[in-house]
């Protein structure tokens, strides 16, 4: 932190909990939170993070998280308190990131006090139970684009975005000299979210064709009756231009292949204010992310084969759903403070992905959904069985019947067995918890499921090949594991059961996967 942050924190924090001095080379004592142990010695440095004194068993460092000390000598942590700036998508600072700040106060004891910001954002400052200064976090809303620039130009701490960053934001972070030139940047899954299309629960209409939500939006379709709604006149809503939220809207549905353009929409400046309009609306239809969706009604994406493709947490965690986007947290290169890396650890852990779910968004924490969860899975594969023998529809249905599917889904370009970033995850999480032994005597089966290009032989072939490289990569990063405490299972299973239509790339690209079942 700059010395003017540094001050001016300190007067911040001065008025809100008290100031001491410090004064090295005097004696002070340190003792645990619970002041059941105690050491004395004479002070001889102090970052902010580690205490370094002179004690009778010799020089020693302890850090300073957790531990009180008294005597005369004794810095002011509030002179060292971290000074940290988060900007970003807005909806992610406004509505996700506040109540995360807060779970982690409440699971350290560490209080929180937020004083919000004029026009917009909000800071918070942070204490230790003892009431001394821990940190000041000061949020700075915009958007991805904005967020990242910023980071690469060192003016900002932290970046919230929802999206990964872009080959030419990388580029300037290593013109700007931020970190080495293979990552520039370190980043972490913060959530999941999505773009959702909502309509009011008094409108009949439940699923709708993205074709036919571009032709909405671009006002070729202008009456609920032409979708197989209510003879109504259709009111457009949209989030305000430039906000992340409508960058994903257009991507989605206007991309560069559709010959059509979307019409001005009424705006809106978050989704609270969105779904909240479209709920009163019976004629309305908008679009939030998955945590806006409130007491509006989200609509299926449906496929020109019929099949329908629903936002849910877990269609959300397992990739099923096509608008599904993360929240990724970016951080440079350089060592943050103690206090921010510790935040960091926080967000990952499962307590922290619990708050994640507590504020509305999805977590990136494991979940399963039973067989009998799934009543599309059977109903898509009859739809759509085409070459699919009754011998492999009857397979389909018998191995998964008593099993539960786990979220983590792994997919593939093409016909390449390459495993990705996000499966890299998927797979480090399924070891950990293999090696925790949360799969002890049970069956965890890897199915490897096609797209319908090529031969039905062909489609099992390659779909039990990216299962039992899926299934190789996991046994090898369970390292600590005992296996023989876990029966795993292969399986391909080819083009038997689509979640999505065929006759599109995203559409294939969604069938060609490897689930992972346990039982």
């Amino acid at each position: 932190m700059t010395l003017f942050h540094r001050r001016v924190f300190c007067a911040l924090a001065g008025l809100m909990f008290g100031a001491a001095q410090a004064a090295l080379g005097q004696d002070v004592t340190l003792k645990s939170a619970d002041g059941s142990v105690g050491l004395s010695g004479k002070l001889l440095d102090y970052d902010g993070e580690f205490y370094r004194i002179e004690t009778i068993f010799g020089e020693m460092t302890l850090r300073a998280l957790g531990v009180t000390c008294t005597g005369h000598a004794c810095p002011d942590p509030g002179q060292y308190a971290a000074d940290i700036t988060i900007a970003g998508d807005r909806d992610a600072l406004n509505d996700l990131l506040p109540p995360l700040i807060e779970a982690y106060g409440f699971a350290t004891g560490q209080p929180t006090l937020r004083r919000d910001q004029v026009p917009d954002g909000w800071t918070y400052f942070v204490a230790s139970p003892s009431q001394v200064p821990v940190a000041r976090i000061q949020a700075q809303p915009g958007d991805s684009a904005t967020g990242l620039a910023e980071l690469a130009h060192r003016e900002t701490d932290l970046v919230v975005t929802s999206r990964p960053a872009a080959s030419g934001e990388i580029r300037a972070a290593r013109i700007g000299g931020i970190g080495d030139l293979a990552s520039p940047f370190r980043h972490q899954v913060l959530a999941i979210d999505a773009l959702v299309f909502i309509v009011s629960p008094e409108n009949p209409v439940r699923s709708l064709a993205l074709d036919d939500i571009a032709q909405i939006y671009a006002g070729t379709i202008r009456n609920w009756s032409e979708v197989g709604g209510i003879d109504a006149p259709i009111v457009l809503l949209q989030r305000e231009a430039g906000s992340d939220a409508n960058r994903a809207f257009r991507r989605n549905v206007f991309p560069g292949d559709v010959p059509l353009s979307p019409v001005a929409a009424r705006e809106f400046g978050s989704d609270k204010a969105l779904s909240d309009a479209v709920t009163a609306d019976p004629f309305a239809i908008g679009f939030t992310g998955f945590s806006g969706i409130r007491n509006a009604v989200p609509l299926a994406i449906r496929g020109t084969c019929g099949i329908r493709q629903r936002p849910s947490r877990f269609g959300l965690q397992s990739g099923d759903y096509p608008f599904a986007r993360q929240k990724y947290l970016y951080t440079t290169q350089r060592r943050l403070p103690i206090f921010a890396r510790d935040l960091l650890r926080f967000l990952a852990s499962r307590r922290g992905q619990d708050a994640v779910t507590a504020a509305g968004f999805v977590s990136t924490a494991i979940s399963t959904q039973s067989f009998g969860d799934q009543p599309d899975r059977v109903s898509n594969a009859v739809r759509e069985a085409g070459d699919v023998s009754l011998a492999a529809l009857q397979g389909f249905v018998r191995i998964f019947s008593d099993a539960a599917r786990l979220s983590p889904t792994f997919r593939f370009d093409g016909n390449l067995i390459r495993i990705d970033q996000r499966s890299e995850r998927n797979i480090a999480t399924l070891a950990r918890m293999i090696e925790l032994g949360d799969f002890d005597g049970r069956e965890l089966v890897f199915a490897g499921f096609s797209d319908s290009q090529g031969s039905a032989t062909g489609n099992r072939r390659v779909s039990r090949q990216r299962a039992e490289r899926v299934a190789d990569a996991v046994r090898a990063a369970a390292a600590r594991a005992d296996l023989s405490k876990v029966r795993i299972t292969v399986h391909g299973l080819g083009e038997v059961s689509p979640l999505a239509c065929n006759d599109t790339e995203s559409g294939r690209w969604a069938n060609r996967r490897v689930e992972v079942w346990v039982r």
